[in-house]
């Protein structure tokens, strides 16, 4: 019974851990590929911007050049090649770029656009992907966190369905409501952390990684079945 008991109570964090732990390691994979493309972007030399249009934006220019090309291997060759890339984004090489990159960096990979790669071009792209590269170094230690606190509530709540003894057992019980409420808080706190560089907090996490599960909170979840089958 107790076994029974356990794995009702903690399937939401079993699920939740395999949830980070995917999730965990795509957004690695990204975090590498973009390192990958920035490192292929500094090996290309910047072209010297046309002087017949004054009035002309820098990172725009009237004469086509191979480069585009180049940006466009580098980048499918790189972000485009994680495993995951089509069963979760299924995007065109400029969409993507639009996307993860800004609609101006995408235009220098749009083939015949006459964008032409300039100092300042190069610029932008490379400050570009060092964001996105450290958006992913930020996400993936947010989910080091979740997984943590993941891991902390398992242990409390394992050790609680062990202590029970079975839903029959009334005396097992007495006491349970302050150490889950305590389980619950120490959640609470994590959740509501904010993060001070991207202002996200615990919630918008939530939201994000568990989005296509049955819960958005799988400790608290875990807790209201506990109450709901000893308590």
């Amino acid at each position: 019974m107790v076994r029974s008991l356990r794995d009702h109570v903690l399937e939401p964090l079993s699920t939740a851990t395999e949830i980070v732990d995917r999730e965990h390691a795509e957004v690695e994979a990204e975090r590498r590929a973009f390192a990958r493309f920035g490192d292929r972007v500094a090996g290309i030399e910047t072209e010297t911007p046309s002087a017949s249009e004054p009035g002309q934006r820098q990172m725009l220019v009237d004469t086509p050049s191979n480069r585009t090309e180049r940006l466009r291997s580098a980048f499918r060759e790189s972000v485009m090649s994680v495993d995951h890339y089509e069963e979760r984004y299924g995007e065109s090489l400029v969409e993507h770029v639009a996307a993860e990159l800004t609609a101006d960096v995408a235009a220098g990979f749009r083939r015949n656009s006459g964008a032409a790669f300039t100092e300042f071009y190069k610029s932008t792209l490379t400050s570009a992907v060092a964001n996105a590269v450290d958006g992913r170094e930020r996400l993936c230690d947010q989910l080091d966190g979740e997984r943590s606190s993941l891991e902390a509530s398992r242990r409390a709540l394992d050790d609680l369905v062990e202590n029970c003894g079975g839903p029959w057992s009334e005396t097992a019980t007495v006491g349970i409501e302050p150490e889950l409420d305590e389980i619950a808080q120490q959640r609470q706190a994590l959740v509501q952390r904010r993060d001070p560089v991207s202002g996200t907090d615990g919630h918008d996490l939530c939201d994000y990684v568990y989005g296509n599960a049955d819960w958005t909170y799988p400790v608290l979840t875990a807790i209201t079945r506990f109450r709901t089958a000893v308590v």
